[in-house]
């Protein structure tokens, strides 16, 4: 009994103990936490204050890391509508090279002195000052949509002095009741006046879209003014521009002119064109683009200048910006009931993937739904999850070749399989076919500004990306077919890139392989093993192709172990013995990021300047990847340079020949054309093709091509 009142004294007092300092911990936390109000202060807090808050900077700020609902409200305060304000780079020379602080100026809404014109005497007098005066104008379209195969002229504007243009309409809404305009025939001849005058200047922003949407519209003369093309001036002076639309004409009138235009959607409303808008709004409207187009001119052409561009912007840009609108404008064309049967087979293959995806998974769903995906792969199979997302953990791509590669299920491979074959069908096999034009000819879109590197894009189909070394792909391609009575011509450069690297680098044993015909993979497996060429394995060779074309992207141990499937100590070691050997390239490699550590930007052979803006970064995984695109630009830009060179010698040859043979497609390191069936005009034109393309620029190490002749592209390599 004494010992149970002994343990409950002791309770008590130790539970009375820990309330006790629970309580002294609470009242310290309080006065830790609790704001002396008796401190004595000296400041005037008056003199923090401002009336001259500057709104405009705070919003572009603000809009840079994008908070952009707050920087709308802020922009707001400084009287401008969202998102209008803009960054100058009139100060970026007095900047260091790899500075990213901008100056923030705030945008004025446009104004200028825009009329109408309605008559054909005024349009004449408009051309007629041009062609009598400094043989200089800004010009612009405006269409019924954005397919230049289709679009009807709605109008076009024209300027040759800041703040002052006119806008020409063809197509106004009212019937009866519409102002009268010039017809469009007219137009199109007193147009022609400039268009076709070697001694003019026209000036435009994407002027390949304007040219096109001529011809479309009745202009057929031969193009022999002077372009100058504002957009592609800009790219060419920055090629890496960050941002929305860099290049737009909005953008551009924004960051260097800081004015703000009046918005399209302001005008056009959903299920409309510029056909319907009012000629008092079309006319401020139209004017301006051409207004912005002038005063962008007077700027860039002075750049261009300054950064001794000019030759590379008239003499390649402005040459391949021609020869692309009349390769668009062409087309290639395309067997639809090739692709309507194929159609059928895909959708069997796929339908039969599903199944098979199914069985193994142990029970139907939906095998293109990432959330039941998730659900089979993360919960039932167990898999380990890579990378989380909004909606749970990843199943693209990446991530499910990191499950290939991680895991023995065999699950992951056959989702990979499925989507290609689902993307195929579904970007070409059924897209491909409502992209022809009456002719069933499909017509591309280049884009000269599509990449940093100088390398053309193609949309609209992107015809680029159609796989090359598969069956797929090549059955797609079997569908560019060439029309009756033609044949097609392939002219592929063979291996570019590491000639190009063999050119750059000196290096002995990379320009010795290439200088002597030498299988250039074979070559450097027997380097780097120490033995003959003629004892290399197919793998070895695999393995030297792999590095080959890795290093020129910084290919990492890591990532060559990965790809070869060996261990990182093998793949560190091959690298290490593959720079023994190349020692040339490792130099050329270290000398390349100096350059751009200094400098903040690399170059092509031909001038192309690319900024590196990550290249003195503190972030060692940005500088790592600024490094990367520092040692790649020079090589894939030079790449880039040939080709658009060749595309130009031979397009003037084929002209000077008077030859019917035509170039129709560019896709990397290949050129397409179309030329008569027959065997005197063939041997003609492939001798005059590889006379060019292998004499384009002069290198350290010839350049040679690879001709093939058929009926369909899929025949080809």
């Amino acid at each position: 009994m004494m010992l149970n009142l002994f343990r409950k004294f002791k309770e008590g007092f130790l539970k009375t103990q820990k309330d006790l300092w629970s309580g002294l911990a609470g009242l310290f936390s309080k006065k830790l936490i609790t704001l002396d109000e008796n401190v004595p202060l000296e400041i005037d807090f008056a003199s923090f204050s401002t009336d001259n808050l500057n709104y405009g900077a705070a919003a572009a700020c603000l809009k840079k890391y994008g908070a952009f609902k707050e920087a709308d409200s802020y922009s707001k305060e400084a009287g401008l509508s969202p998102s209008s304000y803009a960054v100058s780079e009139s100060s970026a020379q007095a900047k260091p090279q790899n500075s990213q602080e901008e100056e923030v100026f705030e945008l004025k809404q446009n104004s200028g002195n825009y009329n109408a014109v309605l008559t054909l005497k005024e349009l004449t007098s408009i051309i007629d000052g041009i062609l009598s005066g400094e043989k200089k104008a800004a010009f612009d379209t405006e269409t019924t949509g954005l397919d230049t195969q289709k679009s009807e002229l709605a109008g076009f504007s024209l300027c040759t002095e800041n703040g002052k243009a006119y806008y020409i309409p063809v197509l106004l809404p009212g019937g009866m009741f519409a102002p009268e305009t010039i017809s469009r025939d007219d137009c199109i001849k007193q147009l022609e006046r400039l268009f076709c005058d070697e001694s003019v200047t026209i000036i435009m922003h994407n002027g390949k879209f304007d040219l096109k949407v001529l011809h479309t519209n009745g202009m057929h003369c031969e193009v022999r003014c002077k372009i100058f093309d504002t957009m592609i001036a800009y790219w060419l002076l920055d090629s890496d521009a960050q941002g929305k639309s860099p290049y737009s004409l909005e953008s551009l009138a924004e960051k260097l002119l800081h004015l703000k235009g009046i918005e399209f959607t302001s005008l056009v409303s959903k299920g409309q064109t510029f056909a319907d808008v009012e000629l008092d709004k079309a006319v401020p409207y139209g004017a301006e683009d051409a207004d912005f187009t002038w005063q962008l001119y007077t700027l860039l052409s002075n750049k261009l200048k300054e950064e001794k561009l000019e030759d590379l912007f008239y003499e390649m840009e402005m040459k391949i910006l021609l020869i692309l609108t009349k390769m668009e404008t062409a087309g290639i064309h395309l067997d639809k009931d090739a692709l309507k049967e194929y159609s059928v087979f895909l959708a069997e293959e796929i339908k039969k993937s599903e199944e098979e995806i199914c069985r193994e998974a142990g029970h139907e769903f939906n095998v293109a739904s990432p959330k039941q995906l998730q659900t089979v792969l993360f919960e039932e199979r167990k898999l380990k999850a890579t990378k989380k997302t909004k909606t749970g953990y990843s199943t693209d791509s990446a991530a499910l070749e990191e499950l290939m590669d991680t895991t023995d299920d065999v699950l992951p491979g056959m989702i990979l399989n499925y989507r290609k074959i689902a993307k195929l069908q579904s970007t070409y096999v059924e897209t491909l076919p409502l992209l022809t034009d009456a002719a069933s000819r499909i017509h591309t879109s280049f884009l000269q500004t599509g990449t940093a590197t100088g390398r053309l894009s193609s949309r609209d189909p992107n015809l680029q990306n159609i796989p090359v070394r598969d069956e797929n792909g090549r059955r797609i391609r079997s569908a560019f077919t060439a029309e009756k009575g033609t044949v097609l011509i392939s002219a592929d450069y063979s291996q570019i890139e590491l000639v190009i690297l063999a050119h750059l680098s000196g290096d002995e044993n990379l320009r010795n392989a290439f200088i002597n015909g030498i299988d250039v993979h074979k070559s450097t497996a027997a380097l780097v093993y120490g033995i003959s060429p003629d004892e290399v394995t197919a793998e070895q060779r695999r393995f030297a192709k792999t590095v080959n074309f890795g290093v020129m992207y910084g290919m990492s141990a890591f990532r060559l172990a990965s790809e070869l499937k060996i261990s990182r100590t093998e793949a560190k070691d091959f690298i290490t013995r593959y720079f023994e050997t190349y020692s040339g390239v490792k130099n050329f490699i270290a000398q390349t990021i100096r350059t751009a550590e200094e400098k903040g930007s690399v170059e092509t052979i031909m001038g192309h300047r690319r900024t590196i803006r990550d290249i003195s970064s503190k972030n060692k995984n940005l500088a790592q990847a600024a490094q990367r695109v520092a040692v790649n630009t020079p090589i894939q830009g030079s790449a880039a340079d040939i080709v658009k060179k060749a595309m130009i010698d031979v397009n003037e040859a084929l002209e000077k020949k008077g030859s019917p043979a035509r170039m129709l497609l560019q896709v990397h390191d290949e050129l397409i054309f179309e030329c008569p069936d027959d065997e005197k005009t063939v041997a003609e034109t492939t001798a005059l093709i590889r006379e060019k393309m292998e004499n384009a620029v002069k290198l350290s190490v010839p350049l040679r091509v690879s001709i093939e002749t058929g009926k369909n592209w899929g025949l080809f390599h």
